[in-house]
């Protein structure tokens, strides 16, 4: 069964015969008659009453020539959808990404590709590295740029490193940490610590690295939760704890005078910014095309 066995039938109906739907179509008689006879044992029914010399549907052919018109129409209006579809996902990439790599890698990223690809437009949107990944994972972006990966989701991705940086501790500036040129972690331990929300990648990688450093989590009083960087470094600077941050977004609130970075003993902790494309899925070619130039780019400045 094919489309075009419809348009034979179609054909046929509105020519008033084989031979005539045959020429028009530009194949032979036998060509026709095959098409028409392949209908009729699909559908298990006589199209035509062949009793006449001219052409004349049965109550079933009558049937299948108002259904041909609309499957066919169906056709062609499924086709342009599609088409429509493959148009606008060729010209825009969908990013999803957590705080750090979304709002200080991305940008400078999509920057210069932007600069050979002019006509490519881009969506980001900033969440946590869990609602970025799963995100992603659920075909609801193209890429996602994450400051660690979980073990949920490794199976089903690929991720290319476009970036690296550290962690430091910050506190309000009049704190008495801040008065201190280096501290321990057992200085930083006795006070209360705010953090982002567990799926936050920074929080993730603090994690681990104090683990790494044999520091039980339970051992960390979490005061407080937050949903963004911005609101982590508000309640530090506001007295409510300490925390662990990316030390770009540490800078900046440091510069506009609003915590302190404090310098640790043993704590020198680094984590690298993702890349992360859904393995499952097959790129598109402008996706595939941004892909290979992060990777590219992040392969000449490592060398």
């Amino acid at each position: 069964m094919r489309v075009e066995y419809f348009k034979t039938f179609i054909e046929v109906v509105e020519k008033g015969g084989f031979l005539r739907a045959a020429r028009e179509l530009g194949v032979t008689q036998a060509t026709v008659s095959n098409h028409i006879a392949t209908l009729e044992k699909f559908f298990g029914v006589t199209l035509f009453d062949r009793s006449r010399r001219i052409v004349r549907l049965t109550k079933e052919g009558e049937i299948l020539l108002k259904r041909a018109k609309e499957i066919l129409e169906l056709v062609d209006k499924t086709r342009d959808e599609l088409r429509k579809i493959g148009e606008e996902e060729e010209g825009r990439i969908r990013l999803v990404a957590s705080t750090i790599p979304g709002e200080h890698i991305l940008p400078n990223l999509v920057a210069q590709f932007k600069e050979k690809n002019p006509r490519i437009s881009f969506e980001i949107e900033v969440l946590d590295t869990g609602g970025a990944l799963k995100k992603l994972l659920r075909g609801e972006a193209d890429l996602a740029a994450v400051g660690s990966l979980t073990e949920e989701s490794v199976k089903e991705i690929e991720a290319i490193p476009i970036g690296r940086e550290r962690l430091v501790f910050i506190c309000p500036v009049n704190h008495e940490l801040a008065m201190k040129k280096k501290v321990t972690l057992e200085d930083c331990l006795r006070y209360p610590f705010v953090f982002r929300e567990r799926t936050s990648g920074t929080r993730l990688e603090a994690e681990r690295a104090l683990m790494r450093l044999g520091i039980p989590l339970d051992k960390v009083k979490v005061s407080l939760e937050a949903g963004s960087t911005e609101a982590v470094i508000n309640a530090v600077s506001v007295g409510l704890g300490i925390t662990i941050l990316s030390e770009t977004a540490a800078k900046k609130a440091e510069v506009a005078g609003l915590v302190k970075i404090i310098e640790v003993e043993g704590w020198d902790v680094e984590r690298m910014l993702y890349l992360v494309r859904d393995k499952r899925r097959k790129m598109p070619v402008v996706v595939k095309d941004f892909w290979k130039f992060a990777s590219e780019k992040q392969r000449k400045e490592s060398l």
